[in-house]
C-alpha cells in the first residue's frame, strides 16, 4: 500500500500563464537523507535482533533522528515495513519444548485457546465469573496457571502473547520460508520513492502516456490485456504533433469519488512501465519524409534520404491528473520514471508471451498501416504455448478457429492474432482491432466488443463511425448479445444500424459463425472462378509427370476452398483425368499403374496388406500417393476392396471372383 496523503511529502505549484496546478513528490535524493535511511536501515536491524516488541518501537526517536520531519520518518517506516514485519511470537518459541508439548497436548497451544480456558475457568461453579485486580487477580491466576501446570508469570504472558504492542519484528520471508536478507539503504531508498509516486497516483482520476512517434505494438498488446484484467478502460489518439497517446481512466460513475479507481489505475501504469523496461528496443532505419507527419505511417509523395535512427524509449513521456480535497493536479509521472523500483514478476503479475509481429503490405491497408517495430518480443519466463488474450471469449475463439483451420473447415480464412493497429490521423484516431482474418490478399478485421462501461460504449461507436467515414477497412464485429440494445439504439431510443456487419454472441463467440459471416459478406467465390483458368498450364504439367495430383494440391493451384468450389473449378476445366473425392486428379495412366502394382502385391485371394504397407508398394512402383486418403483411391481401383474385419482393423484386399 502506498503513503498516507498526510504523510507525503510533496510540494505544489500553480503556472502563471493557464492557472494550472502542478504537483511532485518529495524523493529521497540528497547525501543527508540517503545518511539517514543507513541509520533507520541500522534501527530496524538492531531492534529485530534483540527481540524487542512493538510496544517499545519509537517513532519519536525516529522523528527527531529526521530532523522533525515526521513525514520522512513515517514515510521510512512504511518503506522498511516492505522487508519487515510485525509478527506475533508463537508458544512454540516462547515455551521450552518439554512445556509446549504439555500445552499441545491440553490443546491450549494458542492465545486464544489459553484465554478460552481461563474464562471457562472463572465461570465455573462457585465463581464469579470475574475478578477485581491485585490480590484477587494473582490469587485466580496461580490456580489456574497449576492445573495448566505452567508459572502464573509465564501464564499472564501467554494470555496476551498475540497482542500488537507484543509482536516481534522479522524479516518478510520468501516462498521456500526462509528469510529475506536486511534490505540495503539504496533498496529503502527505490521503495520508498517507489511509494511516494504510487500514493499520488492512488488519488488519480487518469494517466496520459506519449508513446512517441513509433507505436511500440507489442507494448499496447499487452495493454489491451491488462486493461481488461483491471477493468481500466484506455484510449489512444494522436497529439497535435502527429505522436501517439494512450490514457488510462477509471469508468465514469455517477456518485462517488472520481478516484475511486485509483488504486487499479496505478498498477496498470506501473505494469505498463515495468513492461516497458523489459520489451526489448532495436534500432532501426528510417525514410525521413518532407512535411509534418509521422514518420510511423506511410506518407505519399517524395522521401528525402534514409537515416538511421537510435532506439527511442517506449514511453517518452507519462502524465496523470491527480485529485487533492477537491482539487485537480497535474503530476509529471515520466519524470519520476528513474525512481520506480525495478520489475518484479511477482508484482507486477505479467503473464509470458512471444508474438511475432506479422509484416504486410501498406497498399493494402490504404496507406494507414502503422510500422509497429517488428522484432519478436517476449515478457516475463520463457514464452507459453499460447498468446494471451483480453478475454477468455477471444480466447476460446481463437482455440476453436486454430481447431477449424487445421481440419480445412475455414474456407481459407486464416486467423491473425493481434494484428496491426489501423490509423487515421487526420481524424486523430488509432484502433486496434482483436483479430485479423487473412485469405489471398484480402484482409478483414475483427474487433471482439465485451468489455463495456457507457464511456466506453460511445467511444467505440464514435471510432467505428469514424472508420466508416472516413476508410476503406473491412471489419466484423462480435458483441455480446446483453449489448445488443446499447449498440443499436440511439440516444433517443431510436434504432440506429452498426456501421459494420455483426454477429451477437452469448457467452461464446462461435468460429463457424464467424466463417458463415465472412463467406456471406466478403467472398469472391464467382472473381475467383472466372480466374481458375490460369492454373490450368501448371495443372497440365503435374498431370502429365507424375499423373497425380492430390486434393489439397488442387485447393491452393485452384484458388477454391471448399468441395463446392472445387468441383465447380474442374467442371469449368473440363480435364480429362478422373478426380477422385478426398484423394485427387488421377490420370488414366495412374489408375492403370497403381491397379496393377497393388495386385501383384496380393498373390492370392486371401492375401491382404494394410494400408500402410499398400501407400509403400505405391512408393516402390514410382507412383505417387496420399498415404492418408489412400482408402478413397482404393475404392476407385477395379479388381480391389478395402476389408474391415474389425472396428479397428483395415485391410487391402484383392475383390472376390
Amino acid at each position: 500500500m502506498p503513503l498516507s496523503l498526510d504523510d507525503l511529502r510533496k510540494t505544489t505549484s500553480v503556472s502563471r500563464k493557464d492557472k494550472r496546478r502542478f504537483i511532485a513528490p518529495t524523493l529521497i535524493e540528497s547525501a543527508e537523507e540517503r545518511k539517514l535511511v543507513t541509520e533507520v536501515c541500522q534501527y530496524f536491524a538492531d531492534f529485530a535482533k534483540s527481540k524487542k516488541r512493538q510496544g517499545d518501537f519509537s517513532e519519536q526517536y525516529l522523528t527527531e533522528r529526521a530532523g522533525g520531519d515526521f513525514k520522512l520518518a513515517r514515510g521510512l517506516i512504511s518503506a522498511m515495513l516492505g522487508f519487515y514485519s510485525w509478527e506475533a511470537e508463537t508458544f512454540a518459541e516462547r515455551l521450552r519444548a518439554s512445556e509446549f508439548k504439555q500445552m499441545q497436548a491440553i490443546e491450549l497451544a494458542t492465545p486464544s485457546a489459553l484465554r478460552l480456558a481461563l474464562y471457562d475457568y472463572l465461570n465455573a461453579a462457585g465463581r464469579p465469573g470475574f475478578v477485581r485486580g491485585g490480590e484477587a487477580r494473582a490469587e485466580a491466576l496461580e490456580f489456574f496457571a497449576a492445573g495448566v501446570g505452567l508459572e502464573p508469570n509465564l501464564i499472564d504472558q501467554l494470555l496476551w502473547l498475540d497482542a500488537d504492542e507484543n509482536a516481534l519484528l522479522r524479516l518478510r520471508k520468501r516462498q521456500d520460508g526462509s528469510d529475506f536478507r536486511s534490505p540495503t539503504s539504496g533498496e529503502v531508498v527505490r521503495r520508498y520513492n517507489r511509494l511516494a509516486v504510487e500514493t499520488l497516483l492512488y488519488n488519480a482520476s487518469e494517466v496520459v502516456f506519449n508513446l512517441g512517434s513509433e507505436l511500440p505494438g507489442p507494448l499496447v498488446k499487452r495493454i489491451g490485456f491488462l486493461s481488461k484484467i483491471l477493468y481500466i478502460p484506455y484510449d489512444m489518439d494522436y497529439n497535435a504533433a502527429g505522436e501517439v497517446q494512450l490514457r488510462l481512466y477509471g469508468p465514469a460513475q455517477a456518485f462517488g469519488p472520481p478516484t475511486r479507481h485509483g488504486e487499479k489505475l496505478a498498477e496498470l501504469a506501473l505494469k505498463i512501465f515495468a513492461l516497458a523496461r523489459r520489451l526489448p528496443r532495436q534500432e532501426t532505419e528510417i525514410v525521413a519524409y518532407s512535411g509534418p507527419r509521422s514518420s510511423m505511417l506511410q506518407k505519399s509523395g517524395p522521401a528525402t534520404k534514409t537515416v538511421a535512427k537510435a532506439a527511442p524509449a517506449l514511453i517518452q513521456a507519462a502524465f496523470a491528473q491527480v485529485h487533492i480535497k477537491d482539487k485537480i493536479y497535474h503530476f509529471d509521472l515520466g519524470a519520476r520514471i528513474q525512481h520506480l523500483a525495478p520489475y518484479q514478476p511477482e508484482e507486477d503479475d505479467i503473464s509470458p508471451t512471444a508474438i511475432e509481429n506479422e509484416e504486410t503490405d501498406g497498399k493494402e491497408l490504404g496507406g494507414n498501416a502503422i510500422r509497429e517495430k517488428g522484432a519478436v518480443y517476449q515478457v516475463g519466463p520463457p514464452a507459453a504455448k499460447e498468446p494471451d488474450f483480453d478475454s477468455s471469449v477471444e480466447a476460446r475463439f481463437y482455440i476453436e478457429f486454430s481447431a477449424l483451420a487445421r481440419e480445412g473447415h475455414t474456407a481459407g480464412w486464416q486467423l491473425i492474432r493481434e494484428p496491426e493497429a489501423l490509423a487515421l490521423p487526420d481524424q486523430n484516431l488509432l484502433f486496434i482491432p482483436d483479430f485479423g482474418l487473412k485469405r489471398d490478399k484480402h484482409k478483414i478485421w475483427l474487433e471482439v466488443i465485451g468489455f463495456w462501461t457507457p464511456d466506453y460504449r460511445l467511444r467505440k461507436l464514435e471510432k467505428l463511425d469514424k472508420l466508416k467515414q472516413y476508410s476503406n477497412h473491412k471489419i466484423l464485429l462480435a458483441v455480446a448479445r446483453e449489448l445488443e440494445a446499447d449498440f443499436t439504439t440511439g440516444p433517443s431510443g431510436e434504432k440506429r444500424a452498426l456501421p459494420y456487419p455483426v454477429i451477437f454472441y452469448k457467452n461464446s463467440l462461435r468460429a463457424t459463425e464467424v466463417v458463415s459471416l465472412l463467406q456471406r459478406e466478403f467472398d469472391d467465390r464467382e472473381g475467383r472462378l472466372e480466374q481458375v483458368g490460369q492454373g490450368r498450364e501448371f495443372l497440365e504439367a503435374l498431370l502429365t509427370e507424375s499423373g497425380f495430383v492430390t486434393e489439397k494440391q488442387l485447393y491452393n493451384l485452384l484458388k477454391v476452398y471448399n468441395k463446392s468450389e472445387l468441383r465447380a473449378a474442374l467442371q469449368k476445366l473440363a480435364l480429362s483425368p478422373s478426380y477422385i473425392e478426398n484423394y485427387g486428379l488421377c490420370s488414366p495412366a495412374y489408375f492403370e499403374s497403381a491397379r496393377v502394382a497393388l495386385q501383384a502385391a496380393l498373390p492370392t485371394p486371401t492375401a491382404r496388406l494394410e494400408l500402410e504397407a499398400a501407400a509403400e508398394v505405391l512408393k516402390q512402383a514410382a507412383l505417387p500417393a496420399d498415404p492418408d486418403q489412400l482408402e478413397a483411391l482404393i475404392l476407385h481401383l477395379p479388381g480391389l476392396q478395402v476389408a474391415r474385419p474389425s472396428l479397428f482393423e483395415l485391410y487391402v484386399q484383392l475383390y472376390p471372383a
